[in-house]
């Protein structure tokens, strides 16, 4: 009997917190996608890896001098054109790893690994 108040407490605990919206519990498969971003500078995409969940919204800003772009290997995502000062984002909509370059300058890469 005493085993069985302790596990309802946990439940009404688990259920208290989901609905005064202090989301799912630490470690829990219920991660939110993220707000990440990435930088351009010195012809570098920094950070890189970035780590994020599936479903996260990534914001490339291009603190270089000239142009470039953000785009996966495998055509997942790509920014198009991003001028200096300028920003742009893109969706990481699936688990996976993923690489990406610019395409104007194919020196720089970088990855993104997704939850």
């Amino acid at each position: 009997m005493r085993r069985m108040r302790s596990v309802a407490a946990v439940v009404v605990v688990i259920v208290a917190g989901h609905t005064l919206g202090l989301g799912a519990l630490p470690g829990s498969a219920a991660a939110k996608p993220q707000a990440r971003t990435v930088t351009i500078k010195n012809f570098k995409f920094s950070p890189s890896p970035l780590k994020v969940k599936a479903g996260s919204k990534v914001t490339v800003k291009n603190a270089d001098s000239t142009t470039h772009t953000f785009t996966a290997n495998k055509g997942a995502f790509d920014t198009g054109d991003i001028e200096s000062g300028s920003s742009a984002s893109v969706t990481i909509k699936k688990p996976g790893t993923f690489a990406y370059h610019c395409q104007i300058h194919n020196f720089m890469k970088g990855t993104i690994k997704a939850t």
